[in-house]
């Protein structure tokens, strides 16, 4: 319009929502703090698609109910983690049980559809699916694969794009990880699925420009923006606390003498040390920085705080967990092969005082319904942006019983330059992020636990 040019946007007709305005999915009454999550509905039923970008912690998986209970209509669920696709099958199958109860008498007894970990159960209601399933589905089959199967393979492949085309709601969390064209591919299919909603903390961080646009072209623009400022400010979120501790390095020599004695011709750390080498040694094998680890953990626990502890690398988690044990911690560590009974039972444990500190990898970072903690060491390195934000976010969740707060443990690695850059550009998010910035003490400082008892 600005250069005279009348621009008319032509589009079908939204099939109307069906169901009611601030729908109530759960038997929690209303709170006006988590307003935004009927708004963001609201706007999708207006808008028919867009970006929730909520930060960790805002109830996410609240809104995707919501939003189903709005549009009343035949719903698929889009993740890449199988862990988050069973979770959000437990939240919906709850929330279709209490409207059953409560308004919507023809929900009674139906089941969520799941798609995805060897399942194959589809719902005229609400479903959700792992992208890797429907991708699978979805492929061409080999040239030299048997008929019998070829054609049992066909077969369920249009039955696959017959149910996409039949979705009406699409639901994408975690939606950074859509920009994958098996997202894409999936969400072009869904011809008929007039409400999209993207929920995200961080949309648009993908190093490439086509990946972003892939993500806005599925699922449109940023249109409800809940910060992590708003919900600590609310006391939707704990109010945090992080403290940078500045580590040299100094080798475990014994593991490393058992462990890595073919791997490495010396085992130096300097400046200009490759990444992958720097990485295992400067922080994996590190006894100083590990050390300092368990130190804190003590620390927390002789305040009465239970502490996650968080690693990006298996053999890391088990090196701490031994130094832990040998100090006298009560430990547990949840990793990769972990099943989902097993991860929760463990943070279960870790929830009822059973542990005084639970080790996570990467698992921990998405979807993990993870109970409210006194204190994250986050033990891990390493610069993504995404991966940093979930992982400060899984301590955040609002205590009960004591003061509304979160402790946060740090290091800044100063034994070689890509260390110590990826060190500081964490320390960076975390100093621009309003609602963060306001708690981070001076590098070397420690923390006055009196907020405990101020708070």
């Amino acid at each position: 319009m600005k250069a005279g040019i009348k621009c008319v946007h032509i589009r079908k007709d939204k099939v109307p929502a069906l169901g009611k305005p601030n729908p109530a999915v759960n038997p929690f009454p209303y709170n006006p703090d988590y307003a935004y999550q009927d708004q963001a509905v609201e706007t999708l039923v207006r808008e028919g698609m867009m970006i929730a970008q909520i930060a960790t912690g805002g109830g996410k998986s609240n809104v995707a109910c919501k939003a189903a209970a709005r549009i009343g209509r035949m719903t698929l669920f889009l993740t890449t983690r199988s862990v988050l696709m069973f979770q959000m099958a437990d939240n919906f199958q709850k929330s279709i049980d209490y409207r059953a109860e409560n308004g919507e008498p023809w929900l009674k007894g139906q089941k969520v559809g799941i798609i995805g970990s060897g399942e194959f159960q589809v719902s005229r209601h609400i479903n959700v699916a792992t992208v890797q399933t429907l991708a699978s589905f979805l492929e061409e089959p080999p040239r030299d694969m048997p008929a019998e199967k070829k054609a049992y393979h066909l077969k369920r492949r249009e039955l696959v794009k017959r149910f996409l085309s039949s979705v009406s709601l699409l639901i994408l969390e975690e939606a950074h990880e859509s920009s994958g064209s098996n997202f894409y591919d999936i969400a072009r299919l869904c011809i008929n699925a007039d409400y999209r909603l993207a929920l995200t903390a961080t949309p648009f961080m993908k190093a490439s420009t086509e990946a972003n646009m892939r993500l806005m072209a599925v699922a449109g623009r940023i249109e409800i923006k809940v910060t992590e400022k708003y919900l600590i400010e609310r006391g939707i979120l704990a109010k945090p606390y992080f403290v940078y501790h500045k580590i040299a390095y100094t080798p475990d020599e014994a593991r490393i003498r058992a462990e890595l004695a073919s791997k490495h011709l010396n085992f130096r750390v300097g400046m200009s040390t490759p990444y992958q080498k720097a990485y295992q040694l400067g922080i994996v094998y590190n006894i100083g920085r590990n050390e300092a680890v368990v130190r804190d953990a003590l620390m927390y626990r002789d305040h009465g705080l239970n502490c996650m502890t968080l690693v990006r690398i298996k053999r890391h988690g088990q090196i701490l967990m031994e130094m832990m044990k040998e100090s006298g911690l009560r430990v547990d560590f949840i990793y990769g092969e972990s099943n989902q009974s097993t991860r929760q039972a463990k943070l279960n444990s870790l929830a009822a005082g059973k542990i005084d500190v639970l080790i996570g990898s990467t698992i921990l970072d998405v979807g993990v319904d993870v109970p409210s903690v006194g204190a994250v060491i986050l033990a891990g390195g390493g610069k993504a942006e995404v991966e940093m934000r979930q992982r400060v976010g899984r301590g955040l969740r609002a205590k009960k019983n004591q003061a509304n707060v979160c402790f946060i443990s740090d290091f800044i690695d100063i034994s070689n330059k890509h260390l110590m850059s990826h060190s500081y550009e964490r320390k960076h998010i975390i100093d621009t992020t309003p609602g963060f910035a306001e708690g981070v003490l001076p590098v070397g400082s420690s923390f006055d636990f009196g907020v405990l008892q101020r708070d």
